[in-house]
């Protein structure tokens, strides 16, 4: 006969073995990550952007990796379960182990739980969560898109102020963190678990917050009076939006493939803060084409809409220039176009968008200079797709250089690509970096030819004082320190390498303060592990893909070290 156990005592071992459940299912997704796809050819660095996006799984494997966020999601239910038993057991004199009486049938286990979390939100976090029901449960949601959607909307007024209200839905288990890094413990991809969803479709469609039909998906009626937000939502053909009367917060893409906006009823939506016609899934097989790429927003639809403060038109093709009345959309805070692989031009008039904060614009292949006017935008934060324009004359418009930067107090991060024109950065361009004194995070891709040309100008990363992050891809030289000279005792936290030319870290420099170093693509770097530790003194971190010459490197065979699981020691 088994002898008798405390109620808390049995609840705090199973406490325990959830935790290693849920600590054997990251194993099992890190694993998964290892069978990432790789693309392109050996100096090409896959996909991503300052945003690490060639480090999420592979689509052929995202179905396993959800059933496993399902299985840590569970997790997290019978652990709330177990927290308000204990919570009863803990006020309640007689005892307090009823059962919980029933419940919600409708929901598993824990849901309870769940609904006393989301009517305990304050107005601000539960529109926030509300935000979340058109999306499918189980699919990846990036954390900067969400954000933006909030910005757009109003509900926040800073990145910093919807960051937190991110952290605080995660914490909440109103969201689940999904596709985590090796490098990186911030989340910054989410999803949203299938009985999560159940909650939030039941509570905005309460709140007329969106339309759904019987079987709660989001569907694009847009009728007046009963909702002020519009899904985009058919896969086939195009529809032309919008049809309904009154004025609208959100139009928001969610899956539809030929998009085509009526110019006339955008210029009634004068209270209109969000507008995403482009993707929001980080896939480019997710396919969008505008139906009149000419007709973005016209001069009346952006004169009407002067309370945009979110515009998206992300992954659309066939949009080859904006028009110039995009300068009307003077509260415009976040414009996104990337990867409009047929974008040739920017207009002069982006000089205009005082309130911009957020411009990106990389994957625009066909860029090959940024107007001058981007050096006016006085509160930009964010800027991605920054074309290192080539010094030939006969400019439409006059380019914006890379000195011009040191006129925007507040960058913080940038990414920089030369045009195709050309193919090495200038000498005189990349040094001048230094006058962006507020900088964190610097991505650099030279052009293709470069790196089988070589050249570019050297970076002197003491001048960057605030720098903490460093992407360099298809590096034109055979020595690192041909093109950045690190700085002793600065902030450079993280360096990222990946495609180019290059053979060696150099002999005579050290990067002290570097505590993470991933290095990709890189076929001829040829650096002996004892050398490497002596070059970067305090790494914690190493991630290395396709090197073949570093095998005397001390990864996994992911191509992972982490300092604090090496047993031989630090230096050898």
């Amino acid at each position: 006969m088994l002898a008798r156990r405390e109620p808390i005592d049995v609840f705090s071992a199973i406490q325990h073995r959830l935790q290693k459940i849920d600590t054997m299912v990251e194993e099992m997704q890190m694993d998964l990550r290892t069978l990432h796809r790789y693309g392109g050819d050996g100096d090409d660095d896959g996909h991503g952007d300052g945003e690490d996006e060639d480090d999420v799984l592979d689509l052929d494997h995202i179905e396993l990796c959800s059933f496993m966020e399902q299985i840590k999601s569970a997790v997290q239910l019978v652990r709330a379960a177990l927290q308000e038993k204990v919570m009863r057991m803990t006020t309640n004199t007689r005892g307090g182990e009823d059962d919980d009486g029933g419940g919600d049938e409708a929901f598993p286990s824990g849901s309870g739980h769940l609904k006393s979390v989301l009517e305990s939100l304050d107005p601000q976090l539960k529109q926030c969560a509300l935000c979340l029901a058109v999306f499918p449960s189980g699919k990846a949601i990036k954390k900067r898109l969400l954000i933006h959607w909030w910005i757009g909307e109003g509900i926040v007024r800073s990145a910093a102020a919807g960051k937190a209200c991110f952290q605080d839905l995660l914490s909440r288990g109103l969201l689940q963190p999904a596709m985590l890094r090796p490098h990186c413990h911030t989340a910054h991809y989410c999803r949203v678990h299938p009985s999560v969803r159940d909650l939030l479709v039941a509570a905005a469609r309460s709140f007329s917050y969106f339309a759904f039909d019987r079987d709660g998906e989001p569907t694009d009626e847009c009728l007046p009076g009963t909702t002020r937000r519009v899904t985009l939502c058919r896969t086939r053909g195009s529809s032309r939006h919008g049809g309904g009367g009154g004025e609208y917060v959100t139009v928001y893409n969610l899956s539809q493939r030929y998009v085509e906006m009526d110019e006339a009823w955008l210029g009634e939506q004068r209270g209109m803060g969000t507008l995403q016609l482009g993707r929001w899934q980080t896939s480019p097989e997710h396919h969008v084409e505008m139906v009149r790429p000419g007709g973005v927003l016209g001069a009346a639809a952006a004169a009407a809409c002067r309370n945009l403060r979110y515009l998206s038109l992300r992954g659309i093709s066939l949009v080859e220039s904006l028009p110039e009345s995009i300068g009307d959309l003077r509260d415009l805070v976040v414009l996104d176009l990337r990867a409009c692989h047929n974008l040739e031009t920017l207009p002069a008039s982006m000089a205009s968008l005082g309130k911009l904060e957020y411009l990106d614009a990389s994957e625009c292949y066909l860029l090959d200079q940024m107007p001058h006017g981007v050096c006016k935008l006085h509160r930009l934060q964010v800027l991605k797709g920054f074309v290192v324009a080539s010094a030939a004359g006969g400019k439409k418009i006059p380019p914006c250089r890379l000195a011009d930067l040191a006129a925007l107090p507040l960058l913080r991060k940038l990414s920089v690509s030369t045009g195709r024109q050309l193919p090495v950065a200038p000498d005189d361009e990349l040094p001048r970096l230094h006058g962006c004194a507020a900088l964190e995070s610097l991505s650099v891709r030279w052009g293709a030819a470069a790196a089988h040309a070589g050249g570019g100008g050297r970076m002197d990363l003491s001048l960057l004082p605030r720098l903490a992050k460093l992407d360099l891809r298809r590096v034109p030289a055979e020595e690192l320190q041909e093109v950045v000279h690190p700085a002793r005792g600065g902030g450079l936290r993280k360096l990222c390498v990946r495609g180019g030319r290059l053979r060696a870290f150099g002999d005579d420099v050290t990067w002290d303060v570097v505590e993470t170093l991933r290095v990709r693509f890189l076929e001829r770097l040829d650096c002996e592990w004892r050398q490497l530790r002596s070059t970067f003194g305090k790494l914690r971190f190493v991630d290395k893909r396709r090197c073949p010459k570093l095998s005397s490197w001390r990864c996994d065979a992911q191509g992972i070290w982490r300092r604090e699981e090496d047993d031989g020691g630090d230096r050898n």
